[in-house]
């Protein structure tokens, strides 16, 4: 989770966004208001390849940002 972390604090838009939101589904899911599975979907939504290659031309924000995500679905 620390990737993602340092990805809201990187000055890059996108990638801070979709770090934040990442978060929040992880936050939601702990609080009970979301499933685990609706959680995996939300996530594997986030770091779907078309959608970042759309959004994301830094290579080294999506290497982040993919494998940050990457983490939170290995709790569910």
């Amino acid at each position: 989770m620390s990737a993602l972390s340092e990805l809201m604090n990187s000055g890059n838009t996108w990638a801070a966004e979709r770090a934040q939101y990442a978060l929040q589904v992880h936050e939601a899911v702990g609080a009970g208001q979301l499933s685990p599975s609706e959680a995996k979907e939300i996530l594997q939504d986030l770091i779907s390849t078309e959608k970042l290659e759309e959004a994301a031309a830094d290579q080294q924000a999506r290497a982040a940002l993919v494998f940050g995500v990457t983490q939170l679905l290995s709790l569910y």
